[in-house]
């Protein structure tokens, strides 16, 4: 007699059957760094099981303080496509997080493109966000119609750093860029000393802007930049200022920038960029 498909979350033990899913995906990362996954105290899997064989796994990490959750690393069989897999786990992961008493947020981040995952994240309830560009700056020489300018004041302290996070009254991108891939509401939570600390700030002469750039590997190594307006061509020496941290750390492949859907239209030349598919945040406050 075929068993119900059930959910429940995964121990190392179950690195067999995670192994044994025909998911198309070459050199899957959730494989390789499985263990590391499966012992951290942030980050939790889950497979959707019948007849003792692994039809789909997903789960979720946890940044913050643990206040957000975001959902990820969806995978399925592709031998069990178009049968709902997708609600059928992650539903019971959403329901398991809202029992998680630090947990504030959850959501997810997915391609605008990708309707089908669209489509369960509406069936889960988690509401619609913000449209994110993700650019990598890798031949500044073709950037053209930007505004010159000096490299602007670094800051060096922890408390002018707070000083500036607090003082954010406007936010173009309608989120904090925490990682690569890794966007989130703008809060107090997300800014720990070790954070704050490895990453680098820079104001802008007139004292009405300030960029923060943190580097971030995701397969390569990036110089993530975190702008909250959409002048990024207007203001003199922003990117100046950009080059001159990628000169300091020439280990990294690039200037990762998240614009918004407006700022990603005020460019007047793309060249200079590696363009990715735009991506659309998801999430609900629980509480």
């Amino acid at each position: 007699m075929e068993q119900v498909a059930h959910v429940k979350m995964l121990s190392i033990d179950d690195l067999p059957a995670l192994t044994a899913m025909e998911t198309g995906i070459e050199d899957d990362y959730v494989v390789r760094i499985y263990d590391r996954l499966i012992e951290s105290d942030t980050h939790e899997l889950f497979g959707l099981f019948q007849d003792g064989q692994m039809l789909a796994v997903a789960g979720y990490s946890l940044f913050g303080q643990k206040k957000f959750a975001m959902l990820g690393r969806l995978r399925s069989d592709r031998r069990f496509q178009k049968q709902g897999h997708a609600t059928k786990l992650l539903q019971p992961i959403v329901d398991h997080l809202k029992q998680v008493p630090d947990v504030e947020w959850i959501g997810a981040n997915t391609h605008l493109g990708n309707i089908p995952a669209r489509r369960v994240l509406q069936k889960l309830g988690i509401e619609q966000g913000p449209v994110i560009h993700y650019l990598t700056l890798q031949e500044p020489d073709k950037l053209t119609g930007h505004t010159p300018g000096p490299v602007w004041h670094s800051v060096e302290t922890l408390e002018e750093k707070y000083a500036l996070l607090h003082s954010l009254q406007t936010n173009a991108l309608d989120m904090f860029p925490y990682e690569c891939y890794y966007p989130f509401p703008y809060d107090q939570a997300l800014f720990t000393d070790e954070y704050v600390e490895e990453s680098s700030i820079y104001v802008s002469p007139d004292r009405e802007r300030f960029v923060i750039i943190r580097n971030d590997t995701k397969k390569y190594d990036y110089s993530h930049v975190k702008y909250f307006w959409n002048d990024h061509y207007e203001q003199p020496g922003f990117f100046e200022t950009l080059q001159d941290h990628w000169k300091n750390n020439p280990e990294n492949v690039g200037c990762w920038i998240d614009f918004s859907d407006q700022g990603f239209k005020n460019i007047p030349d793309l060249s200079a960029y590696d363009v990715q598919e735009p991506w659309i945040l998801y999430g609900n406050w629980q509480r």
